[in-house]
């Protein structure tokens, strides 16, 4: 009996897609005992079905482990991802499916609002950022200087982030400006804000494992990425409004 419940799940799976998932990231990313939901999690889930493939979500301890493990086809499918030339060496890219906003997140100081991200790191502030975050060409650029590497505290969990700047313990936090909204309004936390400056301002996509997943099958969920935008832009909009 198991046997043909099991067969009937999968009758109308061309594959079922193994997608990693970091560490929580309200409201893209939400666990509760092994049950996985979010934003990018409904998407990934209705996009994957309608090209016709199911969704195995595997969690993850930490972005950089879900590209590790990307880069050996352990598993096939990374969402809410951003491109950048060095994952490119490796994996494979979808049509982008939402926008991502990285903003600097602060108690407000009016002698730094009009200072870019290089004038602040010249002034040794500090910033927490998520580890296996990519946070745009400059910032890229800037971090991997040896003077400033240590201003730059990596930690993988949103909350975790956020305390740090809560205490006072960095003078930024860099992160997506939905999700750093959303966890302070959650929070309750009083005085952090948007600094006027932004990071990066970028498509998210589907990264794919180039050892896993073949181009026809990556341009089947272009297909349904295209056919869903309405039903995607309205998932987000559940979310945020």
């Amino acid at each position: 009996m198991l046997l043909i419940l099991f067969s009937a799940l999968n009758v109308a799976c061309d594959k079922t897609l193994k997608v990693g998932v970091g560490q929580p990231w309200p409201p893209f990313v939400v666990i509760n005992n092994s049950n996985f939901s979010g934003i990018d999690i409904e998407i990934t889930r209705k996009v994957l079905a309608e090209a016709g493939y199911c969704a195995e979500f595997i969690a993850l301890p930490s972005s950089i482990r879900g590209l590790a493990e990307l880069e050996k086809g352990t598993v096939d499918v990374l969402p809410a991802a951003s491109f950048s030339k060095q994952r490119a060496q490796y994996s494979h890219f979808s049509l982008a499916y939402r926008k991502e906003r990285m903003r600097l997140f602060w108690y407000e100081d009016s002698e730094l609002a009009e200072l870019d991200l290089a004038n602040l790191m010249a002034d040794k502030k500090t910033f927490v950022i998520n580890s296996g975050g990519f946070y745009g060409e400059e910032f890229e650029q800037l971090s991997n200087q040896p003077n400033l590497r240590d201003l730059i505290v990596p930690v993988k969990m949103i909350n975790q982030r956020l305390y740090m700047l809560q205490a006072k313990r960095v003078d930024f936090m860099i992160d997506d400006e939905l999700s750093g909204l959303y966890m302070i309004a959650k929070e309750q936390i009083k005085g952090i804000t948007l600094h006027p400056y932004v990071v990066h301002d970028n498509p998210i996509h589907f990264m794919y494992s180039n050892k896993t997943v073949s181009t026809a099958q990556s341009q089947k969920i272009d297909d349904a990425i295209v056919k869903l935008q309405g039903e995607i832009t309205h998932i987000v909009s559940d979310y945020t409004h």
